[in-house]
């Protein structure tokens, strides 16, 4: 694994004291840091709270700042995925989580306009995918915390990150992954449905009017029956998706049988419990890219899991 130090963002000159540990995120798949920058000393504002029809409620932060943000090539997953590989990451190093949302939660646009982010073409924020995290740990002199902000837009992932610390900002150490992003997102699928109740299975593939599996093996329906039967409480809906060709009406009814063939494929291949799935079809009415293309109807064609209920 490729480790990038990124002393002069992270780690201002003569800021970093010797004993504090470096603090290291891997990204999945190839990444490339598209924007940095640094202030020694700075006052900083971060949503903690949905948009709340006037505004979001904030947390103030001071002390020494710095934000990036890395564009992830190639990025198959969700800006969900993408949050839950990071977080984990986060929380295995003492940070925790204090507020977090995807977009519809959050509030869309007016959540997105209420906070402070790199403009394009450094960072791209899709509107109706994207989530967002602020974590916090102790630091010497007060709170160190971490704003997060996750979307993807054509074939790459993005991620905003901001960091202020009362004290000394230590080394952040980025690892780029050998993992293919595929592989990164059927790692997380169980991470990012804990986190926010719904993932993508991403590596399953559906030709344009076709409702059929192709007879191959599937790592994320292996995850979710694994998933699943380790929690015999939860219950969650498949929920198929088309492309823009053809009708609506068409399409909400090849969308519901894809979510059907995975629903059997989970129980009678993988021996899935029936009484925790059941499938619904929405067609064209949810895309998360633009159907003028064909790398962007391959992404519109897919089944996303849901969960709808604990007990």
């Amino acid at each position: 694994m490729k480790h990038i130090a990124l002393i002069s963002l992270f780690a201002l000159p003569g800021l970093t004291p010797a004993g504090v540990s470096a603090l290291e995120l891997d990204m999945p798949g190839v990444s490339v840091l598209a924007h940095e920058e640094s202030e020694s000393t700075t006052t900083y504002t971060l949503p903690v709270s949905p948009w709340l029809g006037t505004g979001v409620e904030m947390v103030t932060a001071q002390g020494a700042l710095s934000r990036s943000v890395w564009q992830i090539e190639d990025y198959a997953g969700t800006s969900t995925l993408l949050m839950a590989h990071l977080r984990n990451q986060l929380e295995t190093q003492g940070f925790q989580a204090i507020f977090a949302c995807d977009a519809t939660l959050c509030g869309g646009f007016d959540f997105r306009f209420a906070m402070d982010v790199t403009p394009e073409p450094a960072m791209h924020v899709d509107l109706g995918n994207f989530s967002y995290l602020v974590a916090r740990t102790e630091a010497e002199g007060g709170d160190e915390y971490i704003g997060l902000l996750t979307s993807r837009g054509g074939q790459k992932g993005y991620v905003h990150m901001v960091r202020i610390s009362p004290s000394d900002l230590s080394e952040l150490d980025v690892g780029v992954s050998t993992r293919s992003p595929d592989q990164e997102t059927i790692r997380d699928l169980a991470a990012a449905l804990d986190l926010m109740g719904t993932a993508t299975l991403a590596d399953l593939q559906f030709d344009t009017g076709s409702s059929t599996l192709t007879d191959q093996d599937y790592p994320t329906l292996n995850d979710l029956a694994t998933y699943l039967a380790d929690r015999p409480d939860v219950r969650v809906a498949l929920v198929g998706h088309t492309d823009a060709e053809g009708s609506l009406d068409n399409n909400i009814a090849l969308s519901r049988a894809r979510a059907d063939a995975v629903r059997s494929y989970l129980i009678d291949v993988l021996g899935a419990e029936p009484a925790q799935l059941e499938a619904e079809g929405v067609g064209y009415l949810a895309p998360v890219a633009n159907n003028s293309s064909t790398e962007g109807r391959q992404q519109n064609r897919r089944v996303e899991v849901v969960i709808t209920s604990t007990r």
